[in-house]
């Protein structure tokens, strides 16, 4: 087990998925200045109820989801609006044991790594999928992200197309929790077929 600093969020990060995030409370701003100084992570979590804003109405702890993904930041710049703008990637999935606040509400938690998925090429029956993708990667906002998928690999794809495509948060955790990439991709098909 090891002890990473977290920052819960109301979305999902998938690994090899990209995310930007806005930075101005103090305990965030501290844990991105760490990171860059000592060329850290830390993990992303969804949060399941509640609130994780410093002075929110809401006065339940917020619940925090028991799979996450470690995070590097890869960029960073600061905003038109005086924030601190970061962009981060997702590298390996966690299980989290344990978790608790720290002083400064900063959350820490004792994590348990999930071994990486198998690398499988991608079947035929998925092929459109891999277009899907394409067409994806070349939209302006998605482009800005750079992303660069492995576009062989089941595991690659079906994580980049559960991070790009429009779905509910609570089912994009539920294919993260997923360790078999074909059942993710399969899960992918079956609801891209419910839209059309």
């Amino acid at each position: 087990m090891e002890t990473i600093p977290l920052f819960p969020l109301n979305t999902v990060l998938f690994p090899g998925g990209k995310m930007l995030l806005q930075i101005f409370e103090p305990r965030y701003l501290d844990l991105v200045s760490s990171c860059l100084k000592n060329n850290t992570g830390f993990g992303i979590v969804l949060l399941r109820e509640g609130s994780e804003c410093q002075g929110s109405s809401d006065d339940k702890d917020p619940r925090l989801a028991q799979i996450g993904t470690y995070a590097k930041i890869v960029d960073w710049d600061s905003l038109p609006n005086d924030l601190l703008g970061i962009t981060i990637e997702g590298t390996e999935k966690f299980r989290l044991i344990a978790h608790h606040q720290r002083n400064d509400k900063l959350h820490m938690a004792e994590v348990e790594w999930i071994e990486p998925e198998p690398i499988i090429a991608l079947p035929e029956y998925a092929d459109e999928m891999e277009t899907l993708l394409a067409q994806l990667l070349d939209h302006p906002y998605v482009a800005r992200l750079n992303l660069s998928p492995e576009i062989e690999d089941v595991a690659a794809i079906s994580c980049l197309l559960s991070q790009l495509l429009p779905i509910d948060e609570k089912i994009k955790f539920q294919l993260l929790s997923l360790d078999d990439p074909l059942l993710r991709m399969e899960q992918l098909m079956n609801l891209l077929d419910e839209y059309n």
